[in-house]
């Protein structure tokens, strides 16, 4: 059984059908400022990363759930972008890499038509695009000090992460 998300029972805004749910982070955007110290839907994507990529289905049992399938996608191609890559580099690559175009829902080549609905108007699909960007940004500074955490490695990405960098979940990847 998947690991769904805790904040499929939150009252959040969404688009998209996605939750637009609190973030601790620094990086601008749509998503309200989380204040507390509890989780947030991106320590949930990183904790549940590993268990999760290990299955082919998904039952969507809340709009959270499409936030952690699409971050858990992109973790995996940040993973297959930062390998035998240094800290440093890493970070400056996850954070070019959130700042290039991608499509959203409703649009040719979107990876999870399936799951996440198209927007129902113009701004609904560029509130979309500035969240997930905002995520893109957060997860990019998240996903370094847990890769690169262990000095035993050499300055060089762990490798109980790195051994996801060619799997697929969900039978998808990005192809970029």
């Amino acid at each position: 059984m998947v690991y769904h998300s805790v904040f499929n029972e939150s009252a959040s805004d969404s688009a998209c059908g996605c939750s637009v749910l609190p973030l601790r982070t620094k990086c601008k955007g749509p998503a309200p400022l989380k204040r507390d110290e509890g989780q947030d839907i991106l320590d949930e994507v990183l904790s549940y990363f590993k268990a999760n990529m290990l299955y082919k289905t998904f039952d969507v049992k809340g709009s959270a759930d499409r936030v952690l399938i699409y971050m858990t996608l992109y973790v995996q191609l940040c993973l297959k972008r930062i390998t035998k890559q240094t800290k440093d580099k890493a970070s400056k690559t996850l954070y070019a890499l959130a700042q290039e175009p991608f499509t959203i829902p409703g649009e040719a080549g979107f990876i999870l038509p399936g799951f996440i609905p198209a927007p129902s108007s113009n701004e609904e699909g560029e509130l979309w695009r500035q969240y997930i960007k905002q995520l893109r940004e957060e997860v990019g500074v998240r996903l370094v000090e847990k890769v690169f955490e262990n000095p035993e490695e050499g300055g060089m990405p762990g490798k109980w992460w790195m051994m996801f960098a060619k799997r697929k979940f969900l039978n998808k990847s990005f192809e970029n």
